[in-house]
């Protein structure tokens, strides 16, 4: 158990401020991934400065990836380079290419053995690894780079670094491009909305019956996606991801729950708990009481990528239905 709260804990720390982003629209999930041609004007070798300031020179676009994140798995594919990923975490299931690629990292740590088998050119990390992971795998000879996707200024940076680290900068940027105008179509919708407009609102991070509730807090992507669709954070005291508690909720009462389920993270028996407030102190909430305590789906809401669109789109759905049909 001990186990899961830590990858809790961490994912938490990766997904933290979502501010400063354009918005994007309402639309299907983003489109087909393009081919991966590295463009004309791609220099290399190339050096990279990753998230946190380290840095990476590759010289020649790379040919075998590992992506150590569901997220950047969504990222790779989206600038169309799936055929390119030769390893990835076991929580890579989308799009369904690449649940049959070979996985280097789960729930027990990454497998060093797999990763030299895979032999990758570059290895793509959040900092969810951890520098333990990252310092041995640059120990083994790997070039390692390094990315945060705790906000939406955050992912499109990660976009536009493995962009450039792959000579595929012209898909980063339509992939960039594409979000923003999607963020954007929601939020144009909502943008005139007064206070009194704006619902309260819960996004949970992580839920399972009995154990600790994180929300998604202020600086946040989760917090970015409930301003932007016209709600108000009722974690909004609460800084990134962090633990709230049951008597902070109580007395933040929102009109609105929003549990995404994965299985993992929070279960469907865990969601079906709260929303019939199976718990005494979760009787008296509104949300509750309402009917408002709404299930997403944790495979969409929890990849801090290219659909952060449709997840935005799910919360617009469920607190301004009017708006949104």
């Amino acid at each position: 158990m001990m186990k899961r709260i830590t990858i809790v804990a961490i994912l938490i720390a990766l997904i933290v401020a979502m501010s400063g982003c354009t918005t994007p629209s309402p639309g299907p999930s983003a489109p087909a991934s393009p081919t991966a041609t590295p463009a004309a004007g791609s220099a290399f070798p190339v050096t990279i400065t990753d998230a946190f300031g380290k840095t990476t020179t590759l010289d020649k676009a790379p040919e075998r990836i590992v992506s150590l994140s569901a997220a950047n798995t969504e990222v790779l594919f989206a600038l169309g380079l799936g055929s390119k990923i030769v390893g990835t975490d076991d929580y890579s299931e989308y799009p369904p290419e690449a649940k049959n690629i070979t996985h280097v990292s789960g729930y027990s740590g990454v497998s060093y053995e797999k990763i030299i088998a895979v032999n990758p050119d570059v290895i793509f990390v959040e900092d969810i690894v951890g520098e333990e992971a990252v310092t041995s795998l640059k120990d083994k000879g790997f070039k390692v780079i390094e990315v945060k996707n705790n906000n939406m200024s955050a992912i499109v940076e990660t976009i536009e670094l493995m962009g450039r680290a792959t000579g595929t900068e012209s898909n980063a940027a339509a992939l960039i491009d594409d979000i923003n105008a999607r963020m954007d179509a929601i939020n144009s919708k909502t943008a005139d909305l007064d206070e009194s407009q704006k619902p309260t609102v819960l996004l949970v991070a992580s839920y399972l019956t009995g154990e600790s509730i994180y929300v998604y807090g202020a600086n946040t992507y989760g917090d970015d996606m409930i301003r932007l669709t016209g709600g108000i954070n009722a974690a909004g005291d609460v800084t990134e991801y962090k633990v709230m508690s049951t008597e902070a909720i109580i007395a933040a009462d929102p009109d609105f729950i929003i549990i995404p389920v994965d299985g993992v993270m929070t279960t469907q028996s865990s969601f079906d708990n709260f929303r019939y407030g199976n718990e005494s102190w979760m009787q008296g909430l509104s949300a509750v009481k309402n009917g408002n305590v709404i299930q997403a789906d944790g495979n969409v809401m929890m990849r801090p990528g290219p659909r952060m669109p449709d997840a935005a789109l799910d919360i617009a759905r469920a607190i301004h239905p009017e708006l949104f049909p």
